[in-house]
């Protein structure tokens, strides 16, 4: 009997420095990879390879384990047996890294084929292979252009690997019919290695109807749209769901545009009617909640996450990139109707369209988090990516692009801006970061979440604020980086094993002290928003949401120099907290006694300093001192008076700031011993209540 013996690989990628991007826990499995693992399993138990040949299937993710290079090669050193080994899903950044672990395969005499979005953009778009496909070419690596559920493709690669026959270019131009193609199962041994074990993808539908300039999906894919049945989409789910799954990611590039979505919705409400408490987030467009009874069905179906295409908020930039459908004068109608049905909205966004500038970013991302109130956003730097319109017109253009494919992340400048300089781009990308994941409008987006939606919204800020902190995109990092010395890119020489450790060490170190960082701050936060239904969180959120408001209408009169009208709304904003203060601290208004204590004495305050107000000398200092006695008296006095251990918090976290920076500076004699026993007894304290709230919905 013949054994062939597949591998499937899903590559990582080299970070600046060369290492492999490698993490102990990784966001999100691979789609891709579950679906060729399932598609090689059917074609094997349907006896296309014939019945004396023996299949066996291995799948690996580079992204949270290491390859077992010499052992694929051990075993293709085995009388009976033959391996080949594809490289699956290749993006652009993972190009490099697949190629050198292909050519490392090729030297031990292993078949390798490489498919994915960088070599089927490549190939058909352009009429010859590039440099680096040629290049794996002239080293016997098989280059798969298309998707292999077409009709007996993945069969025919199989027989030829079996006899050692495989072509060097397999063009694969039929667009399969995915009713034929199995869904994919989730990998038990593969979930694990993720932080979202219980969480699994699966795309029901392929293609893109739009045109978007930027976009892969439909150059590789098709923009007619070819789907699942809902018959077998929800088969998957109900399998998947006895392996402990409960969470989906829907991976189509367009669920609103899936021929069949009304189907699967009434079957997940079906299943969640049966028991089966199925959730899942989806990707879709701008103009899908103007399909009738989308949203709602999608809310009734599970769906707690909307992520949309939003890319940019000025028209300009859109009409540049061919994606005409998105109406930003609708954009906050659309926002308020996913809430409505308390879905979140999570958009992409694109730093680096042709219009952006670094005049224009801050003030679009100010209009995204506080006008179209967006729950989440995933910022990415406008990359050509291979298969694109926008890469293949650069290339027409003989535009200079960056050589190196590890770049194209979303996370580099790969081209010239028009109107941003070098570097400057990254740090208005970085800066954008901050200002949408800045503390404050993780407050605020928290404050407005529906209580179910609430442990998600805080997991993935704090997962986004640690990327913004650390220069890294969301959705490219895990848990904690892992950086083996020997998987270091070929061109870059080996560290010694001292000076490796030190770097090792202090990698360590640094990522320790920015997640202490996040645990400490995310307390505060979390003290803040925990429960946004009690009339004190909710005074909260009002406060908040007026402040940002006024602050606005203030920006636009200063910059026509109506003094008089930023006075007045400020008055009116302080005569209103006055007011609602007083509210709160009446008797009844299921506030504790001193709670209503502490708010009787804000509501005093603000009141005085309203008595004063008119008195004070006119001009834009008279402003800046209204709005330095709003944040630091109401807002902050606020949150310390009603919300208990906020107070606390901000003494410690205080303390503690002070107590780092008397050691650095060396002046232990001035530190106050006494303080630390106690400051260390109240630290577990607030640690435990924060940990208990996360285990217990785990």
């Amino acid at each position: 009997m013949k054994h062939l013996h597949v591998v499937f690989i899903r590559p990582s990628r080299y970070d600046d420095e060369g290492y492999v991007v490698r993490f102990w826990r990784g966001v999100l499995p691979s789609n891709t990879l579950c679906c060729l693992e399932s598609l090689t399993r059917g074609v094997a138990e349907s006896g296309g390879l014939g019945p004396d040949v023996r299949v066996t299937v291995d799948a690996f993710d580079d992204t949270v384990q290491r390859v077992p290079i010499r052992r694929i090669a051990k075993i293709n050193r085995r009388s009976d047996t033959t391996v080949v080994v594809g490289f699956v899903g290749v993006q652009t950044n993972q190009f490099m890294r697949a190629s050198d672990l292909a050519l490392e395969l090729r030297d031990a005499g292993v078949q390798v084929m490489i498919g994915g979005f960088h070599v089927s953009g490549m190939l058909a778009l352009f009429e010859n292979p590039a440099p680096e496909l040629q290049r794996l070419l002239d080293r016997g690596v098989t280059l798969v252009k298309g998707e292999v559920e077409a009709p007996g493709v993945m069969a025919m690669l199989l027989r030829d690997a079996m006899n050692s026959t495989m072509k060097p270019v397999y063009d694969i131009r039929e667009f399969p019919n995915l009713a034929d193609a199995p869904v994919p199962l989730a990998n038990g041994k593969l979930q694990r290695r993720f932080f979202g074990r219980r969480t699994a993808t699966i795309d029901t539908s392929r293609g893109c109807p739009f045109n978007c300039s930027f976009c892969t999906i439909i150059n590789v894919q098709g923009h007619k749209m070819r789907y699942r049945p809902a018959s077998l989409v929800l088969k998957a789910i109900e399998e998947n769901y006895a392996r402990g799954i409960r969470f989906y990611f829907f991976t189509d590039d367009n669920f609103s545009r899936n021929p069949v979505w009304e189907e699967i919705f009434d079957g997940l409400v079906a299943l969640r009617e049966q028991g089966l408490k199925i959730r899942f987030m989806m990707q879709t467009d701008t103009q899908a909640h103007r399909i009738p009874n989308f949203v709602e069905k999608a809310a009734q179906a599970g769906c707690y996450l909307a992520f949309i295409g939003m890319e940019s908020v000025n028209p300009k930039n859109l009409e540049a990139v061919g994606k005409r459908h998105n109406r930003t004068q609708e954009y906050e109608q659309m926002v308020e109707m996913w809430h409505q049905y308390s879905v979140l909205v999570h958009v992409g966004y694109i730093i680096g369209l042709p219009f952006d500038s670094l005049e224009s970013v801050p003030g679009d991302m100010e209009y995204l988090r506080n006008q179209i109130q967006v729950d989440l956003a995933s910022l990415f730097m406008l990359t050509p990516l291979p298969g694109s319109r926008d890469h293949w017109q650069m290339v027409q253009d003989k535009m200079l692009l960056d050589a190196e494919y590890n770049d194209y992340d979303g996370l580099h400048e790969t081209f010239q801006h028009g109107l941003m300089p070098n570097g400057a781009w990254r740090a208005a990308y970085d800066a954008a970061m901050h200002v949408f994941y800045s503390k404050e409008n993780i407050i605020a987006a928290l404050l407005r979440t529906e209580p179910q939606n609430y442990r998600q919204v805080l997991g993935l800020s704090i997962w986004y604020r640690y990327a913004a902190l650390e220069g890294l995109h969301p959705m490219a990092t895990g848990v904690f980086r892992l950086k083996d010395r020997r998987s270091r890119r070929p061109v870059f020489p080996r560290e010694g094993m001292l000076r490796y450790g030190w770097r090792r060490i202090t990698d360590s170190f640094h990522g320790l002290k920015v997640y202490a960082g996040l645990f400490f701050e995310f307390q505060e936060i979390w003290m803040l928003t925990r429960r946004p239904e009690d009339p004190r969180w909710a005074t909260l959120a009002d406060l908040r949401a007026k402040w940002i408001e006024v602050q606005r209408r203030i920006a636009d009169y200063s910059l026509q120099e109506r003094y008089s009208d930023a006075a007045h709304e400020l008055q009116a904003l302080l005569s209103s907290t006055a007011e609602r203060l007083r509210q709160l601290s009446r008797t009844g208004s299921q506030v504790s006694f001193p709670v209503r204590r502490r708010l009787r004495k804000k509501a005093a305050d603000v009141e005085r300093y309203l008595r004063t107000f008119d008195e004070r000398p006119r001009g834009w200092n008279h402003v800046v001192d209204a709005e330095r006695f709003v944040t630091q008296n109401i807002i902050a006095g606020y949150e310390e008076a009603a919300i208990r251990y906020v107070a606390k918090r901000r003494q410690f976290n205080a303390f503690r700031r002070d107590l780092v920076e008397r050691m650095k500076t060396g002046r232990f004699w001035s530190i106050n011993v006494l303080r630390i026993p106690y400051a260390m007894v109240c630290e577990i304290f607030f640690a435990s209540r924060f940990a208990v709230h996360f285990l217990a919905h785990i």
